[in-house]
């Protein structure tokens, strides 16, 4: 998303501005149910109907409504490509409009943190899986390791 700066612009759009007084800036712009929307995850795509994701899942029978959660803004978003195998290009193009959502219903444009990794990498289907010392452990031979 490209920053446009005039005259009139924020001063946390300056990137000619020193990176403390934009944080500042923003800071104190924000209401309180803004900032702590800041703190605040949405799981895409579990609920309490599939299959369990994460423990706890089903203790949480409301789904959530994204749409009503926006206008302040929303912290991060765990597994935006969701919890079944999907084609990375169209995980990110799913992302991409899903963020653009974000940015255009909050009124200071800020983007969710995408949590799509894991212990090995990049959570998606065909990604590389990179050796761990947990995966060293199992192969339950020293010479590989």
């Amino acid at each position: 998303m490209a920053v446009e700066t005039t005259p009139e612009a924020p001063l946390w759009n300056d990137p000619d501005r020193p990176l403390a007084a934009r944080v500042d800036a923003l800071i104190a712009a924000m209401t309180l149910d803004e900032k702590i929307a800041q703190l605040y995850g949405v799981w895409v795509g579990a609920s309490a109907n599939g299959g369990e994701v994460a423990p706890h899942q089903h203790d949480m029978e409301e789904a959530v409504d994204l749409d009503a959660l926006l206008p302040v803004g929303l912290g991060q978003l765990t597994r935006p490509f969701g919890t079944a195998p999907v084609d990375p290009a169209l995980g990110a193009l799913s992302l991409l409009r899903t963020q653009s959502r974000i940015t255009s219903a909050n009124r200071f444009g800020i983007p969710a943190v995408a949590h799509e990794e894991c212990l090995a990498g990049f959570a998606a289907w065909g990604a590389t899986a990179y050796p761990v010392p947990l995966s060293w452990g199992a192969t339950f031979d020293p010479d590989v390791v």
